[in-house]
């Protein structure tokens, strides 16, 4: 029961990085096109970083899960490990998995230099209060 779950989880694993790979490739495309940045496209650049870093990162932890399971069993659902009759598609999803997380690094990294460059290259708004009479203590120095 259990690799039956983990050839679907691979499955779902595939999309996740085919439609990561297919992100990676039109952002470098559009980066690569010199054009003047405005913030909504620094928060679209970094919104889209970080969905698809959640989204690799889900994929690896679940495919993860269930290798383990795969690797292990678990006696009180009585599934039996696998991975001893399969072998070679476990070793094929186990390396499939590290180079997901390797990916997931990878991600991190964009996440992080996307959002140092929304945040360090726009200031924050200040806040309005309007005419509401709502008054700010400030403390002394």
């Amino acid at each position: 029961m259990s690799l039956c779950l983990l050839a679907q989880n691979q499955r779902y694993l595939v999309y996740a990085n085919g439609l990561c790979a297919a992100y990676s490739l039109v952002s470098a495309f559009y980066t690569a096109v010199p054009r003047p940045a405005t913030l909504s496209r620094s928060w679209i650049v970094f919104l889209l970083d970080q969905v698809f870093t959640y989204l690799i990162l889900a994929a690896g932890a679940a495919s993860a899960e269930l290798l383990y399971l795969a690797y292990n069993g678990d006696k009180e659902v009585t599934w039996s490990e696998a991975c001893g009759v399969f072998g070679g598609f476990c070793r094929q999803a186990r390396t499939s998995v590290a180079i997901t997380f390797g990916s997931v690094v990878c991600y991190i990294l964009l996440s992080l230099i996307s959002s140092y460059r929304l945040f360090s290259a726009y200031d924050a708004p200040m806040p309005s209060l309007g005419n509401k009479g709502v008054e700010i203590a400030a403390f002394p120095r």
